[in-house]
């Protein structure tokens, strides 16, 4: 399956189309001429016109839903400061629309909202209405934690923060088309939080006992410099002692990677909080290789892969601060950075119920596996984000990623780099990789 399947090309195909002339303006015989195949061909895949409108707009909403939290995870999350709170939803929201075919489908539903009956249903119930019913559920959840007075008008509330996003992005999908996508990213994330913090603090409830002046909990991202290199290991040691394998060698992991080709120094960064190191990130450039099967069922090795495929990782939180949106914020943080600096597409390797909620999906939906897994099978923990899908019209089979070469580490090695730490004791325990 390598190559994009004629249902994936159909459908970016008719995205594509809907945004620019409208979904009427497009016919079945247009679409299957752009992709390149006989207009009969298209009702192998779908019924109708209609059905590859439904498929895109299903697709909208699973992609959208992906980015939520922690909006609809607040009771666990609004114990931390509300701007924060505030900031990883709109990071999510944000680096998820900033998707060029999450961009089109919103134009194309917010144009033909107009007309056309089925989509106006679809802006009406599963875009306003859910979202407004997540905002008033939210507020409902503030009051009720006394953030918020007891008279706040709750659906007003909502109604008057949500209508406001909605209507820059008509501002920007209709009235100043063909604006610049970046451009407006950057102004629609300044003004919805300026007008989020406008509402906010009209009905929040002072918290007496906190001196304004007080800055002991502030938290700041920013590069990682050489004096924080001792500080960084220590970080990442203490977080992963014991949790995959008796003792750990992460720390080791970024020792070396700053000395490494593949290392990239724009992307590693660290959280303070309070003045001190409380969370650290790397990526890493690893290669991609794509192979194409030939008639004789031998793998042939193309020349389009990868030698920058970029992995995420190590990461690391103190766990004093685990679970609390640190990690998380310093994941969407970076994430930015990397689509800016135009990495097309960033691997990880972990949970695949934590990094889904930042847009990674399994890697072999694409056909790509992590160096010695099965190829005939899924690895969940294997997953992707794409920015830009670089191969989507390349012919080949599977993609074999293997990490960088500084990730295959010596454990006497790592015995001996760890003498200049404090001692601990290496311990089995249950859940780890390696028993």
């Amino acid at each position: 399956m390598a190559k994009k399947n004629t249902k994936m090309r159909i459908f970016d195909v008719s995205i594509d189309l809907f945004s620019k002339y409208g979904y009427d303006g497009v016919s079945i015989r247009q679409i299957a001429k752009e992709v390149g195949i006989k207009e009969s061909s298209i009702y192998n895949h779908y019924q109708s016109k209609e059905s590859i409108l439904e498929s895109i707009l299903s697709y909208y909403i699973n992609e959208m839903l992906k980015e939520e939290a922690p909006v609809m995870q607040s009771r666990e999350n609004l114990d931390m400061d509300f701007d924060q709170f505030y900031k990883e939803g709109s990071d999510r929201f944000i680096l998820k629309l900033s998707e060029p075919k999450m961009m089109r489908i919103t134009r194309i539903f917010l144009v033909e909202s107009y007309h056309n009956e089925k989509i106006r249903n679809f802006v009406k119930e599963a875009i306003i209405g859910y979202a407004i019913k997540g905002w008033q559920d939210l507020f409902e959840l503030m009051k009720e934690k006394r953030f918020i007075k007891k008279d706040a008008d709750i659906k007003q509330l909502a109604e008057s923060f949500y209508y406001y996003g909605l209507f820059l992005l008509y501002e920007h999908f209709i009235i100043n088309y063909p604006e610049d996508d970046e451009k407006f990213l950057k102004d629609f994330e300044k003004r919805t939080t300026a007008h989020m913090k406008l509402l906010f603090n009209s009905v929040k409830i002072e918290d007496k006992g906190k001196n304004k002046d007080d800055k002991s909990n502030e938290e700041s991202i920013r590069l990682e410099e050489e004096n924080d290199y001792l500080k960084v290991e220590n970080l990442v040691r203490d977080a992963f002692w014991n949790v995959y394998r008796p003792g750990a060698y992460e720390h080791y992991i970024v020792h070396n990677l700053r000395e490494d080709g593949s290392f990239i120094e724009d992307l590693a960064y660290v959280m303070e909080k309070d003045n001190e190191i409380i969370g650290h990130i790397n990526y890493s450039k690893g290669r991609l290789n794509l192979y194409k099967e030939n008639r004789y069922g031998v793998d042939i090795k193309l020349n389009e892969g990868s030698k920058d495929a970029v992995v995420l990782g190590p990461i690391a939180i103190d766990s004093k601060y685990q679970k609390q949106g640190y990690g998380s914020r310093l994941i969407n943080h970076t994430l930015r950075l990397a689509r800016d600096m135009n990495i097309p597409f960033i691997f990880v390797i972990g949970d695949e119920n934590y990094y889904s909620r930042f847009g990674f999906e399994s890697a072999s939906k694409y056909n790509f596996f992590l160096d010695g897994t099965d190829t005939n099978e899924e690895n969940p923990f294997f997953m992707i984000k794409v920015f830009e899908n670089k191969f989507k019209d390349i012919d080949y089979d599977k993609g074999i990623f293997h990490n960088p070469k500084v990730f295959y580490v010596d454990e006497e090695e790592v015995d001996e780099f760890d003498r200049n730490f404090e001692y601990k004791e290496k311990k089995v325990q249950e859940g780890q990789l390696e028993i």
